[in-house]
């Protein structure tokens, strides 16, 4: 029985703290902007604690979060904040590998908050079926960060990102974005502010081809 727990992580879970008809758990309004971020594949062997943790990243990188959230939750604390685990949401899925993804993210977000990290809610959708539970248990009127990385060259994938970017907007009404990854064209509204990070590895790219020109 205690396996079982430990590997869906039902200690985590408090089912007072839900949001939504699949109750996912929710996570309490952050207003911060970090100055830098790194991904979560860095932050085992960075000395430097000055950044907010992102994981925009292939979901093997950090589904060892899961498994251990005690440990890691642990690493974590000494970061700047954090920002929740992005585990992939496509429309080819199932519905219910969907939900249980953003499931996945919320409930160690919480988990997190809980620990007193700050943490930053990630927003991310697939097509419009995702819409029923993609944005529950998120805060309204706060921060929380976007990425558009992996999008940019395809045509339906920048799409599907502007719709639900735009209805993102509609029910979250959130005060600010951290937006992380390459231009996608989308015309962000006047009043809403928008805080832009490169993607690492552009980031690498633009420091080697400033050290090759002397800069």
């Amino acid at each position: 029985m205690e396996r079982k727990i430990k590997k869906y992580n039902l200690d985590l879970f408090d089912h007072t703290k839900v949001a939504g008809y699949f109750e996912m758990p929710y996570l309490e309004p952050v207003d911060y902007i970090p100055k830098r971020l790194m991904g979560f594949n860095y932050a085992m062997s960075s000395k430097n604690d000055n950044v907010g943790i992102h994981f925009f990243l292939d979901d093997y990188q950090f589904e060892r979060v899961w498994s251990r959230p005690q440990h890691y939750t642990e690493i974590l604390q000494r970061f700047d904040c954090v920002f929740t685990p992005d585990f992939s949401l496509y429309a080819d899925m199932s519905v219910s590998q969907m939900i249980y993804n953003v499931y996945r993210s919320r409930l160690l977000g919480q988990y997190m908050q809980k620990q007193d990290l700050r943490v930053i809610p990630t927003v991310s959708w697939a097509d419009r079926l995702s819409y029923q539970f993609c944005f529950d248990g998120l805060p309204k009127r706060a921060t929380v960060a976007v990425s558009t990385v992996g999008i940019i060259k395809n045509k339906d994938s920048r799409k599907l990102w502007s719709e639900g970017f735009t209805e993102m907007l509609e029910r979250l009404e959130p005060k600010r974005v951290l937006l992380y990854g390459a231009d996608i064209k989308y015309s962000f509204p006047a009043d809403l502010e928008i805080v832009r990070y490169p993607s690492n590895m552009r980031e690498r790219f633009s420091k080697l081809e400033d050290k090759r020109r002397g800069w």
